[in-house]
């Protein structure tokens, strides 16, 4: 069933590139929908969802003959609206009426913005970001993070002293801020937006 709802959305991505109005129309209604929720999930303002969700679709159309998908359609509309609501924000801070507007009903949801991120990016960030990691120090964020266990009980099980434990887990924690700070740019942004008024 599966191989058969890729085949078919190749299909209408063969066509799309080709120009069709239909095959562009099929895949707006396929996606559309959950294109809104996301892109909801993170602005807050149901308005300013549709309309993003309009542009990104009517970029998509603009540039079908350039399109290229390394995996899913889906995947590729996901960076698409990662994309637009970056610069989204970006334009937002010369829109002082609208910047106020969003962070007011933004700040309000900002934990649920925030959870929204991490379920969907960070969440991944962070398991690229604990691969990066030395062997060692993997370990202790490991044990004390993942698992549970204390700065002591790590230490017991990978025989190592408190202190040292404590350094690997210090020296983890910020390599792994840095690496998601560098590769999540609307989480690194949403940050500066609610943080600092436009000037």
């Amino acid at each position: 069933m599966e191989q058969n709802s890729t085949y078919y959305e190749n299909l209408l991505l063969q066509q799309l590139k080709a120009g069709s109005a239909s095959a562009f129309t099929t895949l707006y209604n396929m996606y559309s929908e959950r294109l809104y929720y996301n892109v909801f999930s993170l602005v807050k303002d149901r308005n300013t969802a549709e309309e993003l969700v309009q542009d990104i679709f009517s970029k998509i159309w603009k540039q079908r003959a350039n399109i290229s998908i390394e995996k899913s359609f889906s995947s590729y509309l996901f960076a698409a609206s990662r994309n637009r609501v970056f610069d989204f924000f970006k334009q937002l801070r010369r829109n002082h009426e609208l910047y106020s507007r969003i962070k007011a009903i933004a700040s309000e949801n900002y934990s649920h913005i925030e959870e929204a991120l991490l379920r969907r990016e960070n969440q991944h960030l962070l398991q690229r970001a604990i691969e990066t990691l030395p062997p060692q120090r993997r370990r202790a964020f490991e044990l004390c993070k993942i698992e549970g266990l204390s700065y002591r009980q790590a230490g017991e099980v990978m025989g190592i002293s408190i202190s040292t434990v404590k350094d690997h887990m210090a020296t983890a924690l910020d390599a792994i801020r840095t690496y998601i700070s560098k590769n999540s740019e609307i989480a690194a942004f949403l940050i500066i937006f609610f943080w600092n008024p436009p000037v």
